[in-house]
């Protein structure tokens, strides 16, 4: 198939006008019912003879070097319609696709297949205006087939006016595609360009920012983001158009996070927002993920319209850590100050850690504060890391965690929800200041680790007996300040007690348990006195029992336990008798003595 030339306005002449009443009533295409079929025909033998016969005086010449040229000189410039423009146009239903890439521009165009035959002519007019013929270029399309361009001169490229396309066959002279169109009405528009994606500062959430693709029309346009996990190329990818009118934050203020470093809308399907916004939060996505973001533009439909354009390079970014990675818990033991700890792998390569902190972002219209760096990052055993830093009072606070590798490895982050100082309270262990024991009993008493949380405090105390794991641990009223247990006799006991605030305002972790106390619970003489009494009244009870069971039995152990006492009168009587006896003699010896002398 050959292309010809026309030349590049038909004569001025009446007759060659394509009047305005005909174009509403003329077939858009040969496939056309036959009554519109039988008018076509009508007007295409009025015109077409007017046109041949206008072709014949003297434009043949005219049009044999342009044939001649297009059939011999293959196409040295770029090509007009790319096979992505094509795909982008693939939904439009016309026979002639034609698009415009900045309003000032439009490109026409139409497939065949290889094995069509002839030559036509593209012709297009405003309205009123008298018809232009377009030097069509051909190039090759996939599975055989070809492709015929009309890229207009811009001096012929007006916006909000009726244009006119039509194609005609130069052997019949009739009608194969026609087609009514606005320039601003088919706009396929570049990707949005400077694309950023920022961290926001809060968990799972980027913020993605892009200007205008066309600086003289910033505000005709709606955007769609795509984000995808860089790690899962097959998985299809979430997107957002963008949102309302809700601004985060000056996204210059935004602290950025590196692309190579490990969360407005959310990224739901089918959200179609029109809107002029130059940027997007996205949210809910996972931390520690690396995403491929793109963003396209549309004209909104409004002022311009058109079809979605092609995608943006993809720009990668990624979410800070979760905390719990690296188990990042963060406390206030005063109400002033906050300490935050952290654990890393000793067998991770050595770096540096960071701490930073700030308040929030607070919302709309609001500038960002900036984070500050905990100076005092002090290293314990086991890759255990702490500091403390005294925040801004009466916010909230956002902890950042940098770790700085070795060898060119990437700085991870570790980001912790925003927490308020109030509801992280970890105070000392309670003090102990009495451990009594009575009758079997241990009475202690404490002080509370902070005296302006003593009315929101509770307690648990635990004891144990000496060597056991045994924990006994009960739970004690809130704001109490002494309690009483019961121990074992004879054993030796630790008890310990821990607090942690549960109030309405003020709220946290369970303390450390204080120092053991260790209390011996000694027999006292409370315990000799049921003894004394209790024994002689079981001793008799089972003598009882062998007098009435074993009577012999009986007499042997009584006659054991209590012998039998000899009479003392009769042994009196005997040994006074015996005294007596004595006496007498005794006086006849003296008398007889006396009288001899």
């Amino acid at each position: 198939m050959g292309w010809g030339e026309p030349p590049a306005r038909l004569p001025e002449l009446h007759s060659l006008h394509f009047p305005d009443k005909g174009i509403a009533w003329r077939s858009r295409s040969s496939s056309q019912d036959t009554g519109k079929g039988r008018v076509r025909h009508v007007w295409l033998r009025h015109t077409g003879c007017r046109m041949a016969a206008c072709l014949c005086q003297g434009w043949q010449l005219s049009l044999l070097p342009a044939i001649l040229l297009s059939l011999c000189s293959p196409p040295s410039a770029p090509e007009p319609v790319t096979s992505q423009d094509a795909a982008l146009l693939a939904g439009v239903p016309e026979d002639i696709l034609c698009f415009s890439r900045s309003f000032e521009d439009l490109t026409c165009f139409w497939d065949e297949e290889e094995t069509t035959t002839g030559m036509c002519h593209f012709y297009y007019w405003y309205s009123r205006n008298v018809p232009t013929a377009c030097v069509v270029s051909t190039w090759p399309r996939g599975a055989g087939g070809k492709r015929h361009v009309c890229v207009f001169p811009s001096q012929d490229v007006r916006l909000f006016t009726q244009l006119h396309l039509r194609v005609l066959d130069a052997t019949t002279n009739h009608t194969k595609y026609w087609r009514e169109l606005s320039v601003d009405a088919v706009g396929l528009i570049a990707p949005p360009v400077n694309i950023t994606a920022r961290w926001v500062g809060a968990a799972g959430q980027l913020c993605v920012s892009w200007q205008p693709p066309l600086a003289d029309f910033p505000n005709f346009f709606v955007y769609e983001v795509q984000c995808c996990p860089a790690s899962s190329p097959g998985m299809p990818c979430s997107t957002t158009l963008n949102p309302g009118r809700q601004h985060p934050g000056d996204p210059s203020m935004q602290s950025t996070v590196s692309t190579h470093t490990p969360r407005a809308a959310s990224p739901v399907l089918g959200q179609r927002l029109v809107q002029a916004n130059t940027w997007v939060v996205l949210r809910e996505l996972q931390p520690g993920v690396r995403y491929h973001i793109q963003v396209r533009s549309k004209p909104d439909g409004t002022s311009m319209d058109g079809v979605w354009g092609p995608w943006s390079q993809a720009l990668a970014a990624e979410t800070p850590h979760s905390s719990g990675d690296i188990g990042l818990r963060c406390s206030t033991p005063d109400l002033r100050h906050v300490r935050c700890e952290w654990s890393w792998d000793p067998a991770e390569p050595h770096g540096s850690h960071q701490l930073f902190y700030r308040p929030p972002p607070s919302g709309a219209g609001t500038r960002e504060d900036a984070w500050q760096r905990c100076e005092e990052v002090s290293k314990g055993p086991q890759g255990t890391y702490a500091c403390t830093f005294q925040p801004k009072t009466g916010s909230a606070i956002s902890v950042l965690v940098n770790v700085t590798r070795t060898h060119m490895l990437p700085t991870l982050s570790y980001f912790k929800e925003p927490f308020w100082l109030h509801q992280a309270v970890l105070t000392d262990a309670p003090q102990l200041v009495q451990a009594a024991v009575s009758q079997g009993r241990l009475s202690l008493q404490w002080l509370p680790p902070l005296e302006l949380l003593a009315e929101q405090l509770d307690y648990q105390v635990r004891y144990a007996m000496e060597n056991s794991h045994d924990w006994k641990v009960l739970q004690v009223p809130r704001a109490a300040r002494k309690e009483v247990l019961d121990l074992r006799p004879g054993s030796r006991y630790h008890a310990q007690v821990r607090a942690q605030p549960s109030g309405p305002w003020y709220q946290g972790s369970w303390s450390a348990w204080s120092e053991p106390v260790v209390v011996d619970a000694v027999a006292d003489a409370g315990w000799l006195i049921p003894s004394v009494t209790v024994v002689p009244l079981l001793f008799s009870a089972v003598l009882l029992g062998l007098r009435c069971t074993f009577p012999s039995l009986y007499s042997n152990v009584k006659q054991k336990l209590w012998p039998p006492v000899p009479d003392l009168h009769r042994a009196l009587g005997s040994f006074l008798q015996e005294s007596s006896k004595h006496g007498q003699v005794r006086g006849s010896c003296s008398r007889r003595t006396c009288t001899g002398c």
